[in-house]
């Protein structure tokens, strides 16, 4: 009996312990700032598990690890917050509940926040030697731009954002601290999570690159810049990097500049939704005020009596007192635009899988009246991560946008909206803009079409037509993302692998009506594709030493293949056989058409050496080789070195000082231009004037010029490289400063 109730006691102990042994353990508590102010959207976590959440409204959270991983070991558990230092625990998991606060400190200079620094390398701020400017979600939400590279413009020093025109998805273009290329791009180069994306523009009429052009120097409509393609709301920040000193990093390509988007992302924790809805109104802000005491005519001849077309003198003067009813030509092709911008999100996920998912829709219609003054943009993005195991991590990353545009015809142009609208006669009617009689193309300059009138020139186009009748569309579909995997073979070692895809096709339509004036009378129509794909490959391996608390370190070696292709097809058709549709079947002679494909493939190696001494001094090198196609045969690779240096002097200083914070910098770097491709090929191009309208530019295919047909350039030079740009730093960084009394610290940062 004494040995059964034994037995039956030992057994409740085993089960009681194997419970204890199996209960999972909750981490609970409250993040609050130095001023006792709840935190919410502070994110808590234990990196070495893979574990984390973020906290309510309230600045609590609740971390639950699963029992299988509790077994008394202590971890690290941190919390971290944009804005605030970053803080960290130590805390001994056990079984049941354990409860810890956090009180996290201001910090304006966001030391300590680990920053990308490019091509999978990446370091704290404070160590930096380099200039950069980093740019917020918030900051990009606030600005309300459809366009990421509009939404830049302000946000930071020596960056110049200049918008083609004010119409519905009209491109932007970006400069960093001036043009430093003779024939190549000038627009920096676009990183998104690690892959380097498409942000061409060509014009519609012939689709030659419009790279950094104002709206008077574009021809045809206007057009899209691809980083249009991109939901703002899907970014979390966007880093500038200015200079050969930051950017060398990239080598080739990063002579103008490196713009680096990281898009959100998931987070462990209950799934979150979000919807965001935001409408605004657009009106022309100032109008032209145009007389109208006089009509048009000259020695008492009316246009509608006495004047013919031949008659240019009657026709462009304004010389006969008006009489009857005059119509307001500055106001009349305007309306109030308005914009729909409508986001869904949802986040969330576990201690192994994350996801970050969004559907968007766009609708802009701009200030002029008609169907031609419209922009819209649907976009979807998916953003998850899966942890295989404790050492391995894949990472998806992709979205997908349908970009649609109407345009209007603009610029010193006959079928252009405001030529006609602004020396339209205060008493000629543009409305109706199609004769009641005849269904006809009306304007000032013939305003009673007759039967058989149908292809007659009409001078300048009615500005009622022009937005209305014409049709100039540009229909965009684009794929593009990354597929990663971060492994961490050991403690001090570990691998990053990117591949990345970027493919959009861009259809485009331009359709002049059969009585157009200029060179598209009789009709027109040019149909097209723009064909752009890309392939980036780039794998990391980083080592991390520590010799002691006062010297440690890290390298860096990689290496990138990327490749880029690009299509251009055109036909124009001329003399349309009916009003509509705008199709090339319905036209009656055709040109040549116009097939351009442009292939560049790249080869890089990298390495990046970091050395911090005392916490205090901060040193880093870098090297990159790039070979490229477009390179001359003498010179296939070029080097691109840069180096930089951070101390933060006031490690010296006594503990109560007025300067609380200061860094002193220098940064040497190297970047380049790559050249434009096939300039040592044998090639055909040409000009050609066809009615008017020019179908070559006397450039190369990789310069946008369309022949292939009319003449030949000779053979370039074979020692082509990199137009090489060099740039050194020296600077007083990061400085706050504050006023001690009494051992209270005080003043602003």
């Amino acid at each position: 009996m004494n040995r059964m109730l034994f037995t039956a006691a030992t057994s409740l102990v085993l089960v009681t312990a194997s419970a204890a042994a199996q209960q999972q353990a909750t981490i609970t508590g409250r993040v609050s700032s130095d001023a006792g102010v709840a935190l919410p959207a502070a994110t808590v976590f234990i990196e070495s598990l893979g574990i984390g959440t973020q906290t309510g409204n309230d600045g609590r959270y609740s971390l639950i690890i699963p029992a299988a991983r509790v077994t008394g070991q202590r971890v690290r558990l941190s919390a971290r917050l944009i804005g605030f230092r970053a803080d960290t625990a130590q805390v001994v998991l056990s079984p049941g509940n354990i409860t810890h606060n956090f009180v996290l400190a201001t910090n304006p200079l966001r030391l300590g926040e680990v920053v990308v620094t490019g091509a999978g390398t990446a370091t704290q701020t404070e160590k930096l030697g380099s200039v950069r400017n980093v740019v917020e979600a918030e900051q990009i939400q606030k600005s309300n731009e459809p366009n990421v590279v509009q939404a830049l413009a302000a946000k930071a020093p020596n960056v110049e954002v200049t918008e083609s025109s004010g119409e519905p998805g009209a491109s932007s273009y970006i400069r960093m601290r001036g043009a430093r290329t003779i024939l190549g791009s000038t627009q920096p180069l676009f990183v998104v999570d690690g892959v380097p994306i498409d942000n061409s523009s060509y014009s519609t009429t012939n689709f030659n690159p419009t790279d950094g052009l104002t709206a008077g120097e574009i021809e045809g409509t206007a057009q899209m810049n691809r980083a249009i393609d991109l939901n703002p709301s899907d970014i979390e920040s966007i880093e500038i990097l200015k200079g050969p000193a930051a950017g060398a990093i990239y080598g080739a390509r990063a002579g103008q500049g490196v713009v680096l988007i990281t898009t959100k992302k998931g987070k462990a924790g209950t799934a979150k939704y979000g919807f965001q809805s935001a409408v605004s109104f657009d009106n022309v802000s100032k109008d032209y005020p145009l007389q109208r005491s006089f009509a048009q005519g000259i020695n008492g001849a009316n246009p509608t009596t006495t004047c013919t077309p031949g008659n240019g003198a009657c026709f462009r003067s304004w010389g006969l007192p008006v009489s009857g009813p005059t119509y307001d030509h500055a106001t009349e092709a305007f309306d109030t635009g308005n914009t729909f911008d409508n986001t869904f999100t949802v986040s969330g996920g576990t201690e192994r899988t994350t996801f970050y998912g969004s559907a968007s829709f766009l609708k802009d219609n701009g200030p002029f009246v008609g169907p031609n003054n419209e922009f819209q943009r649907a976009s979807a993005r998916i953003n998850g991560s899966q942890r295989l195991s404790d050492r391995l991590e894949l990472r998806i990353n992709g979205a997908y946008a349908d970009t649609r545009g109407h345009f209007t015809q603009r610029g010193n142009n006959t079928n252009g909206l405001l030529l006609g609208l602004l020396r339209t006669p205060p008493n000629f009617n543009n409305n109706p803009y199609l004769d009641p009689a005849t269904g006809q193309h009306r304007s000032y300059r013939f305003p009673e079409p007759q039967a058989g009138d149908e292809a007659a020139d009409r001078g300048f186009s009615n500005p009622l037509f022009e937005l209305n009748v014409p049709e100039n569309t540009s229909t965009v579909g684009r794929v593009f993302g990354n597929l990663g995997l971060d492994y961490s073979a050991l403690s001090w070692l570990r691998f990053n692998y990117t591949l990345g895809a970027d493919y959009s096709n861009d259809e485009r339509l331009e359709g002049a009506p059969l009585d157009g004036t200029g060179p598209t009378a009789g009709g027109r129509v040019t149909e097209g594709t723009i064909v752009n794909f890309s392939l980036d490959h780039n794998l990391t391996g980083t080592a991390e030493w520590r010799a002691n608390d006062n010297l440690a370190g890290s390298v860096t070696l990689g290496q990138n293949l990327n490749v880029r292709n690009n299509r251009q097809f055109s036909v124009v058709g001329r003399g349309l056989v009916a009003p509509q549709p705008y199709r090339l079947a319905n036209t009656i002679n055709r040109d040549l058409p116009i097939d351009v494909q442009t292939n560049i493939h790249n080869e890089s190696y990298f390495g990046q050496a970091t050395v911090d001494i005392a916490n205090q001094l901060y040193l880093t090198g870098a090297i990159r080789n790039d070979g490229s196609s477009t390179f001359g045969e003498d010179n296939q690779r070029a080097w691109f070195p840069k180096a930089s240096a951070a101390w933060t002097f006031t490690s010296y200083l006594p503990q109560q000082r007025w300067v609380t914070y200061g860094k002193l910098r220098a940064a040497y770097g190297e970047a380049g231009v790559e050249p434009l491709a096939y300039l040592t090929s044998n090639l055909y191009t040409g000009t050609v004037l066809l009615a008017g309208i020019s179908q070559g530019t006397g450039l190369s295919p990789s310069q946008g010029g369309f022949g292939g047909l009319y003449s030949a350039i000779t053979k370039g030079a074979e020692d082509l490289k990199p137009e090489r740009t060099k740039e050194t730093e020296i600077g007083f960084g990061q400085v706050a400063v504050g006023v001690w009394r009494e051992g209270v610290e005080g003043g602003a940062h």
